[in-house]
């Protein structure tokens, strides 16, 4: 009995095992719902705004002339003439870097006396040249008169008739004539007169110079007050947002430019056109804008002095304004990959959905397409997404 017992206690266990191991029962599956993340989103609206473009660069005149003398001889003086800018408007004329001039004044005179005595040779060779081509029509004259007793005039040899003496008698008129011409005028330019209203930039000869005549003739540069431009350097996708072509006519695209100082604006002009180059080291296109009325004139009562004029060589910024789009204004963080926004539909799941990006205003994205109205745009950062995952909207930015 002491055998017994412990047999059949093993083979009761054995059975029982036996039994669980062919009669095992299944536990309930449940599947596990992924959690329902919290989102903040905003309703696109659709918004007019004006495209631009921030740039700089650098001031110069629009119109720059070397002025030369045409009259050699020795300088005389100099601008200012004391008395010749007795009754005028605005500062006299000053022959000087920085001075001011306005068109027809007097800059340079040269002496004269050389160019008196020309006026005064040419004056009697033409006198000379009239003299003899009256005299050959006289002798024309006599010689038909004595012709015509016992002959017909019409069959005179031209010799006879002195047609070849009275055409070269008016060739030579002629010459002199224009020789006479050609002296006054070199007369009239030993004064060097300001071809516009300006200002002079550099001087390169003074009182008691020889210029012309073997000599230099260069006297000094000027620019024109009358217009700036600036020198800017944009990329081509910079000028497909203005829209600017520049096979259109100069200033048809009147692309405006405003010229900012310390965040205001302080003159308004307009893209003018393209250079035609690019920069080899940075591959930007060289353009330039016209801004009229920006340099400093004293001749003027209003205008530039009350907003602090432009000056050659100034560095500035500028802003181009472009055209009038329309657009979806969201934040920057709201991008993935700078291309791409998560899109929440009425189902609350999430799409990507890809974008065009007009420009970027600071923090906020203006998107051209690939939004519609009143679509909810995910603000909220997501590290792993997956395309029509649900979310809770926690609140609506408008």
């Amino acid at each position: 009995m002491r055998f017994v017992l412990p047999v059949l206690v093993l083979g009761a266990c054995g059975a029982v095992a036996w039994y669980l191991v062919n009669n095992q029962v299944e536990a309930e599956k449940r599947k596990s719902k992924p959690p329902v993340i919290a989102i903040e989103v905003m309703d696109a609206a659709l918004e007019t705004k004006r495209l631009f473009v921030d740039a700089y660069g650098s001031v110069r005149p629009r119109t720059v002339t070397t002025l030369i003398t045409q009259a050699a001889g020795r300088i005389e003086g100099v601008a200012p003439f004391g008395s010749r800018e007795a009754n005028r408007t605005g500062p006299v004329p000053s022959f000087r870097p920085g001075g001011f001039f306005d068109k027809g004044d007097l800059l340079v005179k040269i002496e004269d006396l050389h160019h008196i005595a020309a006026v005064a040779e040419a004056e009697a060779a033409f006198s000379r040249a009239e003299l003899q081509l009256k005299q050959e029509q006289a002798l024309a004259d006599q010689a038909k008169e004595e012709w015509e007793l016992d002959r017909d005039w019409a069959n005179a040899p031209e010799l006879v008739k002195r047609i070849p003496q009275i055409n070269k008698a008016e060739a030579e008129a002629n010459a002199a004539k224009s020789r006479l011409a050609q002296a006054l005028q070199t007369l009239e330019r030993t004064e060097v007169r300001a071809p516009y209203r300006g200002r002079l930039l550099e001087t390169m000869a003074d009182v008691g110079q020889q210029v012309g005549g073997g000599s230099s003739p260069i006297l000094a540069t000027a620019y024109s007050l009358d217009s700036a431009e600036i020198l800017l350097s944009l990329s081509k996708r910079s000028l497909d947002l203005l829209a600017f072509n520049e096979t259109k006519a100069q200033g048809n695209s009147r692309i405006e430019v405003i010229v900012m100082e310390e965040g205001n604006s302080s003159y308004t002009g307009y893209l003018d056109r393209a250079e035609g180059t690019i920069d080899p080291r940075t591959q930007l296109i060289r353009v330039v804008a016209r801004v009229d009325g920006a340099l400093a004139n004293p001749f003027e009562n209003e205008g530039v002095d009350l907003q602090g004029p432009l000056m050659p060589g100034q560095f500035v910024e500028v802003r181009l304004l472009g055209p009038e789009v329309s657009v979806f204004p969201i934040p920057s963080s709201a991008l993935r990959n700078r291309n791409a926004v998560l899109v929440l539909d009425e189902n609350n799941r999430l799409f990507r959905r890809e974008v065009s990006i007009a420009r970027w205003d600071g923090e906020i994205a203006w998107v051209k397409e690939g939004l519609r109205e009143g679509e909810k745009v995910c603000l909220t950062p997501i590290g792993i997404f997956a395309a029509g995952m649900e979310a809770q909207p926690v609140s609506n930015r408008k």
